[in-house]
């Protein structure tokens, strides 16, 4: 088809075209941006912790009985509550440690290897546990061992083992490629040296805001009981699954029923997860609404567009018709010039959609977008196009050739 007619009708409604066109443009800039935040967000909120967060809870004593300001009977109530919770039907592991899960932040040290004569190293996240964490989060220990009981004191008697379970990423700060089985390291002051007895697998546990240095995936484990009358003392629970409810109610009992003298809380590493993404979930509900909102709208547009311009050139499709023009052929008619609209708007969004992508970069988040969501993104506005053309289109066909005798 002869597009020099199409062209020349647009001519005369310019004022409409440009509105729409320019409509499409900044529809596409900004769908395609937010597609590529939502794209983003999800990442962060889909992204293996390397825990078993689904049957995880957090079980968090806060002692105000006289008795815990004793020497060692903290040391000894951790034993006496991990017997408790172990025994509970429907527990696979518990652990006594200060880890912090889905918070943001909790503890780290600069670590070094020990006899290198350095005093500062890379940033590791830093925390004590009680033997069986390995089992309670659902490590996957990749290289050596777990902690074992002998790694602990017993009662009052100090932890004896100077041994530490690392991940593999903090491992590659450390010592690049080389196995840190074996190899000893320590803070960066002069602190006693620990061995490297097993290397974690997988583990992603966010430390701040942007994780500045890439600490979210580097930690370090050493065996020994934690907790105090001031901070608590804190337990991990991995239950079997879908017996979490019946865990946690029992649980509370029973370490009431041990020591009468403290506040217990409890929280499943699946709300905490879910408090910690929730920023990202409203980011990703809103864009989604945006961009549900501006594809009616230029959805709605085209339609009025293509509806008017049927509504104008009534008797001229009548006479069309009446000259030899197929219905296939007003059909055409009405679909290039929509194509042709909706073309221009995309050429122009293509230079507002990667400006838009620059600044978010710069300002917000450092994911660029990709050629690949540009080009869904034409398809996707080139099937709005299509779709909203349609019904007018459709209508236009069935106008018949008598119309262009008539005089009103």
């Amino acid at each position: 088809m002869n597009i020099g007619p199409i062209l020349r009708a647009m001519k005369h409604n310019r004022t409409r075209v440009v509105l729409i066109v320019i409509e499409i443009a900044v529809t596409f800039a900004i769908v395609t941006n937010c597609v590529n935040v939502i794209f983003a967000e999800r990442a962060k909120m889909t992204r293996p912790s390397g825990f078993d967060d689904d049957n995880i809870v957090r079980i968090n004593t806060q002692p105000f009985a006289p008795q815990f300001e004793e020497p060692g009977f903290i040391d000894t109530s951790i034993d006496a509550d991990l017997r408790v919770l172990a025994a509970i039907p429907g527990v696979r592991a518990v652990a006594n440690t200060n880890f912090q899960m889905w918070e943001g932040g909790g503890s780290s040290s600069s670590f070094v290897v020990a006899g290198s004569g350095q005093t500062d190293g890379p940033q590791i996240q830093n925390y004590y546990a009680t033997h069986d964490i390995a089992n309670a989060l659902a490590f996957q220990i990749v290289n050596g061992r777990g902690f074992s009981a002998s790694d602990h004191g017993i009662g009052t008697q100090p932890d004896p083992a100077n041994v530490a379970l690392i991940t593999r990423d903090a491992a590659k700060a450390l010592f690049g490629d080389a196995n840190p089985l074996g190899k000893a390291i320590q803070r960066g002051d002069t602190s006693t040296p620990v061995t490297i007895v097993g290397v974690i697998e997988a583990f992603y546990n966010p430390y701040g805001i942007n994780d500045e240095g890439g600490m979210s995936t580097r930690a370090i484990f050493r065996p020994a009981r934690v907790g105090s009358s001031g901070r608590g003392i804190s337990y991990f629970v991995r239950t079997e699954p879908g017996a979490m409810d019946s865990v946690v109610g029992e649980a509370e009992k029973r370490l009431t029923q041990a020591n009468p003298g403290r506040v217990i809380e409890s929280e499943t590493m699946l709300h905490k997860r879910g408090r910690w993404f929730s920023g990202s979930q409203i980011v990703v509900t809103t864009m989604t609404w945006i961009i549900i909102a501006l594809i009616v709208v230029t959805a709605l547009g085209l339609l009025g567009l293509t509806s008017l311009a049927v509504a104008e050139r009534t008797k001229q499709i009548g006479t069309r018709r009446a000259l030899g023009a197929t219905r296939a052929d007003i059909l055409r008619y009405f679909l290039i010039e929509n194509w042709l609209v909706t073309t221009a708007g995309l050429v122009i969004g293509l230079g507002g959609a990667f400006a838009l992508n620059v600044l978010l970069v710069s300002k917000i988040s450092d994911v660029k977008m990709g050629w690949q969501l540009v080009a869904a993104g034409m398809v996707l506005l080139w099937v709005n196009g299509l779709v909203s053309t349609l019904p007018p289109a459709l209508r236009a066909m069935y106008i018949a050739p008598s119309i262009a005798t008539r005089s009103v």
